[in-house]
């Protein structure tokens, strides 16, 4: 299955958080909608992508493959829509 491109966010928000709720307070949203769009991901993937044993989410090794492409994907989309702007105000 395909990573879903609006998950790239998300993804990125718990790696950098290191947990559902801070990513949830980061992006405006509840920690359950957070982890459950995480299990989500992890179900359309076929992958785990953090180990929830402990008290905070820790990455996996499918999770840590995935977080460079994941950053440089996040990178263009920033520069693209940074491009558009600057094309929309002249």
């Amino acid at each position: 299955m395909p990573f879903p491109l609006e998950q790239v966010p998300l993804f990125l928000a718990v790696l950098d958080t290191g947990s559902f709720s801070a990513a949830a307070r980061k992006l405006g949203k509840v920690p359950s909608a957070i982890s459950m769009a995480i299990g989500q991901l992890e179900a359309e993937l076929g992958l785990q992508l953090f180990d929830r044993t402990g008290r905070e989410p820790t990455p996996t090794a499918a999770a840590q493959a995935l977080e460079p492409q994941a950053r440089l994907l996040a990178q263009q989309l920033q520069q693209l829509n940074q491009q558009a702007l600057a094309l929309h105000a002249g």
